[in-house]
């Protein structure tokens, strides 16, 4: 059954930025792009390592985010993979030695979930 649940006021969240958050035992990313808000499962498709806390450290550009395991990225507003496993810890790796990092995994799209805002407050559906 889905569930609507607040995360935040849109005034909070950096404008062109990205951060991770926990809300009732669910934990997100949520995206800023001037007045709409994209949120996604904190989980790396890959392996299902966070994807704002590891030894690449927080990587998010141009509504990109990287994983900081593997370095596979996705589009944060509709979950596409851009890339998927290129290497180690935010650096990459030779294309003959991608297949290793992506430990014989197919790539996949990230979990987005729908968001709304009233009255300035984010609000995330989840399952």
């Amino acid at each position: 059954m889905s569930n609507e649940i607040a995360v935040g006021r849109v005034a909070d969240l950096p404008d062109g930025g990205l951060v991770g958050v926990e809300v009732s035992g669910h934990k997100l990313i949520l995206a800023r792009d001037g007045e709409q808000v994209h949120a996604a499962v904190n989980r790396c498709p890959h392996l299902g390592f966070s994807l704002t806390r590891g030894p690449g450290g927080l990587r998010y550009s141009d509504g990109v985010v990287q994983c900081p395991w593997h370095n596979s990225r996705f589009d944060v507003a509709t979950g596409k993979n851009v890339e998927w496993a290129t290497g180690i810890a935010g650096r990459k790796v030779p294309a003959g030695l991608r297949p290793v990092v992506g430990m014989g995994r197919k790539p996949k799209d990230l979990s987005v979930l729908p968001t709304r805002i009233a009255d300035g407050q984010v609000f995330v559906t989840v399952d």
